[in-house]
């Protein structure tokens, strides 16, 4: 499966539908459906079916899937297409509740996904406002949808100024593009006298705090082998890939911080998934490496076995 994908063939793409249809029944006929609200942030929540919650999700998770590979290959993360990008987000997504219950976490994930392509438009020679003003609408959008990410605007910031200086009229542009989306949720919310409670409830040592742990070891594993297998890679790319990067890594610890406070806030785990978005892009250069590939791909197949048996286990 591995070399199907990391090869040159648009059509395997067409694999991936399959792939979700068959997690999907999996959980289905396992039993572990369940018919909840789904929480939007700010925007509240909304009741969905568990089939109709399986089709938005299958729609959010393809369609993030295959945006992120495109992303990849149009920035030439590698001299040649490759399309494990789009697998290995859609396998990690597996162990995540957002891959059956649809709710705001798939959202943010595209949102996240067009913000990159706003930020990977950036160049020194072109003028960047639009894509300033339009990546920091996508954040104030899905600040909304997940209000954790109010703590974390000096990252995006940071990524910004890594692709161009400090520039009074563009910070202007992204704080009118930031708040943009918070006019009309507050109007929305007042328009409908809807209230929030957005604070904090403090909890420690809940049911989820072990799979917290073994999810943080795995992510520092594939964290440590994504940054031995890229650094030949890096030695000899250009100034514009180690930019790019540089973002990721930025990003991926972002997530990882923002899945410590959800744990802490709601007792999910969900929020980790947003670490493992922007780190697949930067997995794949393990899978390509003589050393680390063959350790990289077993890890890869017990991972999608395991997602595959955990519901009969």
């Amino acid at each position: 499966m591995i070399r199907l994908f990391l090869g040159n063939r648009v059509g395997v793409l067409l694999l991936l539908p399959f792939l979700v249809i068959a997690f999907h029944y999996i959980h289905w006929v396992t039993g572990n459906h369940l018919d909840h609200l789904s929480d939007f942030g700010l925007w509240g929540e909304l009741s969905f079916s568990p089939l109709s919650s399986y089709v938005w999700s299958g729609v959010f998770i393809l369609t993030n899937a295959i945006l992120l590979n495109y992303l990849y290959n149009s920035h030439q993360f590698l001299d040649k297409n490759s399309y494990l990008t789009s697998l290995l987000y859609l396998v990690t997504m597996t162990y995540y509740d957002a891959f059956y219950h649809f709710d705001y976490v798939l959202c943010v994930h595209f949102l996240f996904i067009m913000l990159l392509t706003q930020f990977f438009e950036l160049k020194q020679q072109v003028d960047g406002r639009k894509y300033v003003f339009n990546a920091f609408v996508f954040i104030g959008i899905a600040s909304t949808l997940q209000p954790l990410l109010l703590f974390f605007i000096p990252f995006f910031i940071f990524s910004l100024l890594i692709f161009r200086p400090f520039s009074f009229r563009e910070f202007t542009l992204a704080t009118i593009g930031f708040i943009v989306p918070f006019v009309y949720c507050f109007t929305y919310l007042w328009w409908y006298t809807i209230e929030r409670n957005i604070f904090m409830e403090i909890h420690f040592l809940n049911s989820e705090f072990s799979d917290f742990i073994w999810s943080l070891l795995v992510y520092g594993v594939l964290i440590v082998v994504s940054y031995l297998s890229m650094r030949s890679i890096l030695q000899k790319s250009s100034i514009r890939l180690k930019k790019q990067i540089q973002v990721l890594w930025l990003l991926v610890l972002m997530g990882m911080f923002i899945g410590i406070l959800n744990l802490i806030w709601k007792r999910e785990l969900n929020d980790l998934s947003f670490a493992m978005l922007f780190l697949t892009s930067l997995l794949t250069y393990s899978f390509l490496h003589k050393t680390y590939g063959l350790i990289t791909a077993g890890v890869f197949y017990i991972c999608l076995a395991y997602s595959m048996l955990k519901f009969f286990i």
